[in-house]
């Protein structure tokens, strides 16, 4: 992606091609049933993005009360594309059984 990224910004993926990016905490890329917290607040139109965090990633969130050196340090933030935050997130949120 080497460009700043804007509304319209794509990158490519080996498994699901050209995809918008979007953006995980490190725990979430190869864990299962880690929780998955989705932004969900209105996104910026100019930066459209899925942004995704484990359970443990939302409870240093919490603590710190804001995405700061601290959380970010924790999450260590990462863009993957939409189609593998698609496979991410049904790996990892949680089941009615699992709670």
């Amino acid at each position: 992606m080497g460009e700043p990224l804007n509304k319209n910004s794509r990158m490519e993926c080996t498994k699901h091609g050209l995809q918008k990016p979007a953006f995980i905490c490190s725990h979430l890329q190869h864990g299962v049933n880690l929780g998955f917290i989705e932004a969900n607040d209105n996104p910026d139109p100019e930066f459209p993005f899925r942004e995704a965090w484990c359970h443990e990633c939302d409870t240093v969130l919490m603590a710190e009360g804001e995405w700061n050196d601290i959380s970010e340090g924790y999450a260590q933030i990462m863009a993957i594309c939409e189609g593998c935050l698609n496979e991410i997130q049904v790996r990892n949120e949680h089941q009615a059984h699992n709670k």
